[in-house]
């Protein structure tokens, strides 16, 4: 909710406009997304510490708190991890390879033992994630590496 505020107030040029943003036009992302995330955000916000105070007063000396343990500090590392390759990597080997190898690795990383299993539907997510943002939202992004055999 704070981000995109801040996005709402900072960054009025960026968000709203013909000038670039990360490469692409600045109408990608729209001044009505961030305020529908903001909106969104604080309705879960209220609802979260309304839900708190309802549930401390009929709790009978229990905690309803869930354990932040290993795991979580764990999976919250991955994905930061993750996230970072996949940026840094985009732009040298391009969308669809940076964009698989990050499906397959969080699934790997989240339990998926199925090798099968995984290389298909990483396969899959990523072309359909591409073709979504290709042709749906009619968004340039470079798919493969450029390899000097493939320039004509």
């Amino acid at each position: 909710m704070v981000l995109s505020a801040g996005a709402l107030w900072h960054l009025p040029n960026h968000v709203r406009g013909d000038n670039q943003l990360f490469g692409a036009n600045g109408t990608l992302l729209p001044a009505l997304a961030l305020s529908i995330i903001c909106g969104l955000a604080a309705l879960g916000a209220l609802r979260n510490m309304f839900g708190t105070w309802r549930n401390a007063e009929t709790a009978e000396g229990g905690t309803d708190d869930v354990p932040f343990g290993r795991a979580s500090v764990f999976s919250i590392l991955l994905v930061t991890l993750l996230a970072g390759f996949f940026a840094v990597s985009l732009r040298k080997i391009g969308y669809i390879p940076a964009g698989f190898l990050l499906v397959l690795a969080l699934m790997f990383g989240t339990g998926g033992r199925n090798l099968g299993q995984n290389l298909v539907i990483s396969v899959l997510a990523v072309v359909l994630l591409y073709v979504g943002v290709r042709y749906g939202l009619g968004v340039h992004i470079k798919a493969w590496p450029d390899l000097g055999f493939w320039a004509g």
